[in-house]
């Protein structure tokens, strides 16, 4: 017995003498994979890009960079979903100083509440803009069963509080309701979170939706403005966007050009027939609005009044 045991564990030790001279392999960071979708060759692919695209964004300058580099003073705060797809060109070419953006899944603010209260309290952004977006999986996933997600992220969706699916509409007219539903969830929160600037008139939150499957027939990649300060109504929305803009948009300029040209009275003529598009869009929006937050019924006054100047201004020039 004491043989066979000296035995066994003499070639015990042999092997693990053999091993110790085989070198432990392990996968080459950055070589050439047998696909380029393999995780390493995405991740140097991607490096790659980034040190290009650096190197470009470097060269705008010490004088570019120098403008913002000791002091930060973005005109809003933005809230975005994490989303791959979302991102600030969207609707701001320049963000740089522009935009003090957070994002986390679904874009919600109560899970980022002390970032949000940063931008608004802190560095003191006169406008508090909630973007969603059409396609938004946390949406959908917040629409459904969310049991089998993992704890962190079902943790992430417990203030996602959207309509359920509903089988008696086509999903993606469901989906695109969610989403606009979350928006106007997500501005009734910030306006109870920061009603005391809003009342003082030093912020305004505004709602809106990146659309880039023109789920909202207004385009692919049109920021549709739903929700200004809790007010929801379409067709109020068009007249805040109007205002923004200070001008009619081109169908209604058109529509006025053909009243002008048949001696009709522009404003009359206005009045009198809509613009068919602006109809479109209006009962789109209606058909979408989700669920309203009624944080403030009464159409803000400075907003009516700024759409009033702007009509007249542009009556005026036509």
């Amino acid at each position: 017995m004491a043989k066979k045991a000296g035995a066994k564990a003499t070639k015990k030790a042999e092997a693990h003498k053999e091993a110790e001279h085989e070198p432990e392999k392990f996968t080459v960071p950055f070589a050439w994979e047998a696909a380029k979708e393999e995780p390493l060759a995405l991740t140097r692919s991607f490096l790659r890009d980034a040190f290009t695209d650096n190197e470009t964004y470097m060269g705008r300058g010490d004088k570019f960079f120098a403008a913002f580099a000791d002091q930060q003073s973005p005109r809003a705060t933005v809230i975005t979903c994490a989303d791959s797809r979302v991102h600030s060109q969207a609707w701001d070419l320049t963000p740089e100083n522009d935009d003090f953006t957070v994002r986390d899944i679904g874009n919600q603010i109560q899970n980022v509440e002390g970032s949000v209260e940063y931008g608004v309290e802190h560095l003191h952004t006169p406008l508090l803009l909630v973007i969603g977006h059409t396609g938004c999986g946390a949406v959908k996933a917040a629409m459904g069963d969310t049991s089998k997600l993992s704890e962190p992220i079902r943790k992430e969706l417990e203030h996602l509080q959207v309509p359920p699916a509903d089988a008696t509409k086509a999903p993606d007219d469901a989906w695109a309701e969610a989403v606009v539903a979350n928006v106007n969830n997500q501005v009734a929160f910030s306006l109870k979170r920061f009603n005391h600037a809003v009342h003082e008139g030093t912020l305004t939150v505004v709602g809106a939706v990146y659309d880039f499957r023109n789920d909202l027939g207004q385009g692919a990649g049109k920021l549709v403005i739903v929700n200004v300060n809790g007010n929801a109504d379409p067709e109020r929305m068009l007249s805040f966007v109007e205002a923004v803009n200070g001008r009619l948009g081109p169908h209604e300029a058109k529509d006025l050009k053909v009243a002008k040209d048949t001696k009709e009275k522009p404003g009359k003529a206005e009045h009198a027939q809509a613009p068919a598009t602006t109809k479109d869009v209006a009962a789109e929006l209606a058909k979408i609005r989700g669920i309203s937050a009624h944080a403030n019924d009464t159409e803000p006054v400075a907003v009516r009044e700024a759409a009033e100047v702007a009509r007249a201004s542009s009556l005026h020039e036509h």
